[in-house]
């Protein structure tokens, strides 16, 4: 067999593998980011309640303020209720992250309060997010008034991070 015969395919293999990435750390996106909108929440998820709206803010916060990259090179574990509605706070989160279950990069915990760390892979930068007791008053409240789920996931949309949980870098 000639020398340049056994060239070809090492050389097509190489190629090769130069377009896969070692680990899912090395890839990233090219889509620009924005803010989901309601409109997107509500398709993603059906329906726009407190709970993804939450998750939605969550996301995005950490994503715009302490710079978590979108879609890849992040890991987001989301601790809260195996059920909905508390459950659907994962919807919000990957909405606004791009972080999915079919790329592995979130993980649900179940646990009876809600606690979101979001890290960037490879690095020291996380967040984690717990619920104020103020918005556990807020939410309380509006039940209590009567206020229905789609109006209180309005509300909470309009709200910033900052109001509605305890953020720890």
């Amino acid at each position: 067999m000639k020398t340049w015969a056994l060239f070809i395919p090492i050389a097509a293999l190489g190629l090769l593998t130069m377009t896969i990435p070692a680990s899912k750390t090395e890839m990233h996106s090219t889509v620009e980011f924005r803010p989901v909108t309601m409109a997107e929440l509500e398709r993603f998820h059906g329906h726009v309640g407190p709970n993804v709206a939450m998750g939605a803010r969550m996301g995005e916060h950490a994503i715009t303020v302490h710079k978590i990259p979108k879609y890849f090179g992040l890991t987001v574990v989301v601790e809260c209720p195996a059920e909905p509605p508390g459950s659907c706070i994962i919807d919000g989160l990957q909405a606004a992250t791009g972080a999915t279950m079919g790329k592995k990069n979130i993980r649900h915990v179940q646990a009876d309060e809600f606690k979101v760390t979001i890290s960037q892979n490879d690095t020291d930068n996380k967040v984690t997010y717990t619920l104020k007791s103020s918005t556990k008053e807020l939410l309380k409240k509006w039940t209590d008034e009567g206020v229905d789920v789609e109006e209180s996931g309005r509300r909470i949309f309009k709200m910033k991070a900052e109001e509605l949980f305890d953020i720890t870098p």
